[in-house]
């Protein structure tokens, strides 16, 4: 199915609705779980490229990249999970099924204290680079380990690098209900050729830019600093028309000591204002689907 690009959107006239409790801005806290699906000559034969510093310059094992990840898995998802619990907050987690693999005992944490599983593929193996056939099975893998720790198949997707067919696909699986994989807007909307609804995601209010080769955040005074100002402006904005916030974390990076204090800061920040809602993913998409899904034909 060919999707077109859609440049307009809502436009100048978005929908009018309250979240749930009469609040007006809802914030969707993701925490990208991916330490051991990362590319690795080891698993994959590839160097993995994003890290603390540059990659290796011949296609060996890099160690030090592989240390990296490996402590978002050892120390940095046990940090995360005691801020959430400690804060009273659920949450999101993009995982991807082999680090759910990697680290059972972590996994099964973060179903424990009631976060959502939201399916990050098997491994990071680009989906545009598969045929329609390999990319089915990819996804049929990933939800399958993830039934496995849950003990039910995820109702959200997100894949990083989707192809044209991922939406398509995604219907085949009917335990989904939303996808992720957009950046295109600040509240979430059924796809117009596949109605399959997306919630979407952010690429800049994300931790990701601590990273090699981004380098866009030096300490967690700037990373805190931009997700308070998106706030401040969607929570502004949503005084006229309610919107949804999107902050993006990842186990490896913010569950580092120095950059820890920005995720707790920016909770502390948000969550006791009786007019925001944070919510998982699972629950935003259920409430538009609910609200909003009977004028499309949802599936």
């Amino acid at each position: 199915m060919a999707i077109p690009r859609d440049f307009r959107g809502y436009g100048k006239d978005p929908p009018e609705f309250v979240w749930p409790g009469g609040r007006r801005l809802a914030v969707s806290l993701v925490f990208n779980y991916e330490e051991g699906a990362e590319h690795s000559v080891l698993t994959d034969g590839m160097v993995e490229s994003i890290g603390e510093f540059a990659p290796v310059d011949i296609k060996v094992r890099d160690m030090g990249m592989e240390s990296n990840y490996e402590y978002g898995q050892r120390v940095g998802i046990w940090r995360i999970l005691d801020l959430l619990k400690r804060s009273g907050i659920k949450s999101t987690f993009f995982a991807s099924a082999l680090a759910l693999k990697a680290n059972p005992e972590a996994a099964k944490a973060i179903v424990g204290d009631g976060h959502e599983i939201c399916d990050h593929g098997y491994g990071w193996r680009e989906l545009f680079r598969m045929s329609p056939e390999e990319e089915r099975e990819e996804i049929r893998k990933s939800i399958e380990v993830i039934e496995e720790v849950t003990g039910k198949k995820p109702l959200g997707f997100y894949a990083r690098e989707p192809s044209e067919n991922t939406l398509v696909i995604l219907r085949e699986f009917e335990n989904f209900i939303y996808d992720s994989d957009s950046y295109s807007d600040d509240l979430p909307y059924f796809s117009k050729e596949t109605k399959m609804l997306i919630v979407p995601y952010t690429p800049d209010a994300n931790d990701f830019h601590f990273q090699n080769p981004m380098n866009r955040f030096a300490n967690s005074n700037d990373f805190l600093q931009y997700l308070k100002d998106t706030f401040d402006t969607l929570h502004e904005e949503s005084k006229t028309h309610s919107k949804m916030m999107s902050a993006a974390f990842h186990v490896r990076v913010i569950g580092r000591p120095g950059r820890i204090r920005a995720l707790s800061e920016f909770i502390n920040y948000v969550k006791n204002r009786n007019d925001v809602w944070i919510a998982k993913r699972e629950e935003i998409a259920k409430f538009w689907i609910e609200k909003f899904g009977k004028k499309i034909g949802k599936k």
